[in-house]
């Protein structure tokens, strides 16, 4: 796989507590550079990563990262995203009603979150950490039949972040009708590879410089 390939699939992520503008600038900056697939940063970044990079190149984040506000918030928080510019949204599950195993109210929001986003991509994250493969493997699969794009496995924020064996089940419920992100934990070049080789689509990582020095570096992949 050449270099650019795996640069390709990255989104560099700018989501810690302490992120500043600046960062996020240096951040628009390294997605020109490397040729990253996106920028994710928080919502109210959105304006200042506008200034310097397509809408194309501009994710976010939505209910991240615990989905602890209400569905009308989590609404507004998408609407307002795409307006001020960002074209992929990674949203986070409603965890508690897969723990109720209320699968109606779990459908009805991925559902209406899926019609107010027409047109723009739209990643699920699971936080696998918090739930057994069962959960995994019927969120996942409504998310994929109402049209979402990729199933992610992690915030970064949870007990721990993606692994071999989700990545492997996220792929298996994808079905390919829906892709796969990698996120959490993924800190080098050698763990990028990794989930790549087991069928990711997407990295998430805050490594996203470290890992284009590294791939940059070597170029024997």
């Amino acid at each position: 796989m050449k270099p650019e390939e795996i640069l390709s699939k990255i989104d560099h992520s700018i989501l810690k507590p302490t992120s500043t503008e600046y960062e996020v600038i240096k951040g628009c900056e390294a997605v020109k550079s490397y040729g990253f697939a996106t920028l994710c940063i928080f919502p109210k970044h959105i304006k200042t990563a506008v200034s310097f990079l397509p809408s194309e190149k501009i994710a976010t984040v939505i209910a991240f990262p615990l989905n602890s506000v209400t569905f009308s918030s989590i609404l507004f928080e998408i609407e307002q995203s795409i307006t001020e510019g960002a074209k992929e949204l990674d949203i986070v599950l409603n965890i508690s009603a897969v723990k109720e195993r209320n699968w109606e109210k779990v459908e009805e929001e991925l559902k209406e979150i899926r019609k107010i986003t027409d047109g723009f991509i739209i990643k699920l994250i699971l936080e696998c950490c918090y739930l057994i493969d069962e959960e995994k493997k019927i969120a996942g699969k409504i998310a994929v039949e109402n049209g979402w794009d990729y199933l992610k496995t992690s915030t970064g924020y949870g007990k721990y972040g993606a692994t071999e064996e989700d990545v492997k089940l996220l792929k298996e419920i994808a079905k390919g009708k829906a892709k796969v992100k990698a996120s959490g934990g993924i800190r080098t070049f050698k763990d990028a590879l990794k989930f790549i080789n087991l069928g990711a689509d997407r990295i998430g990582t805050s490594s996203g410089e470290k890992i284009a020095r590294e791939i940059l570096h070597n170029r024997k992949i």
